[in-house]
């Protein structure tokens, strides 16, 4: 089974699906003048939704895997270590230091990731590599991206960001162009959650992978 952010990327993906499978049927059985625009637009939203969740769980599930695999803190490397420190100085509570004895620095590197996730909302490369770097000493994220340029995938969030902003005023997006973004994401996210299986493994120092790389776009079979 591949990573549960791998899994839960493909549930969310569902509804791109079922978007596309609409536009497909009311295509073939519509008359010439209706538009099926609102069906594309809405389609995008929802994959780039996919996209920022799942590398926001990712990022999470990476960060439990490594608690998961080690003790000790100090074999965490340099810039996580700089990252729970600095965080924790910068914390207007003044006990936090307190919550690093034993494995606390476990549960406080989580929580400041979580906190930061949950204001991503724009995923463009840039404010990606800033998280991966920030959490796990990953100093280029997009490095891992071997199957995708980063600009390609910043110009589908800001396509995705121009419908929020715009609505049906956005520029036409075509069914084809759907098909695209969606082949790309789940290119690169399967590319991402297999070089991520081989981070985490490098960092614990264990020769096992934290999930197993058997992907499918087909969610029926990890059931």
């Amino acid at each position: 089974m591949p990573s549960k952010s791998y899994i839960n990327f493909l549930h969310i993906r569902m509804d791109v699906l079922k978007l596309i499978e609409t536009h497909t049927y009311y295509t073939k059985n519509k008359s010439s003048n209706t538009s099926l625009g609102h069906l594309t637009r809405s389609a995008i939203v929802m994959l780039c939704a996919a996209w920022e969740r799942y590398n926001e769980d990712l990022l999470i599930e990476a960060i439990e895997n490594i608690c998961d695999s080690i003790t000790d803190v100090n074999l965490l490397n340099k810039k996580i270590k700089k990252t729970i420190s600095s965080k924790v100085k910068l914390d207007k509570n003044e006990s936090k230091p307190i919550e690093l004895a034993g494995d606390g620095w476990k549960s406080v590197w989580k929580s400041y990731a979580v906190s930061e996730t949950k204001v991503l909302h724009t995923p463009k490369s840039n404010k990606l590599k800033a998280l991966f770097d920030t959490y796990l000493g990953i100093p280029d994220y997009t490095r891992i991206w071997s199957t995708t340029n980063p600009e390609e995938i910043d110009a589908f969030v800001s396509v995705r960001g121009d419908i929020a902003h715009n609505g049906n005023k956005a520029s036409y997006a075509n069914i084809n162009k759907l098909r695209v973004y969606q082949d790309m994401i789940i290119d690169n996210v399967i590319n991402i959650d297999s070089n991520i299986a081989d981070e985490i493994a490098r960092m614990t120092g264990s020769a096992d992978l934290p999930w197993e790389k058997n992907y499918y776009t087909d969610l029926k079979k990890y059931k």
